[in-house]
């Protein structure tokens, strides 16, 4: 059975999940240069891609400072 829409649909697989925290505890990051990607591993959210693709190559050689303000600017963090 099948059911066609007039019209694409979003639908919510799983509804949006949210938690406040006063502060995140990045625990490692790795870097996958072959993928072009680096993600961080922070206690109370789980891995996070920073960088991936054409930005990967942007950012260059990141520093600790760099994967904090990324993660400020990935979760509207002022």
């Amino acid at each position: 059975m099948e059911i066609i829409f007039d019209q694409p649909k979003d639908i919510v697989l799983r509804p949006q999940q949210s938690a406040t925290y006063d502060k995140l505890n990045i625990i490692g990051m790795m870097d996958y240069p072959e993928q072009k990607i680096v993600k961080a591993i922070i206690v109370e959210l789980g891995e996070v891609i920073l960088w991936q693709g054409a930005e990967y190559d942007t950012i260059g050689q990141w520093t600790d400072t760099d994967v904090i303000n990324r993660i400020k600017e990935i979760y509207n963090i002022t």
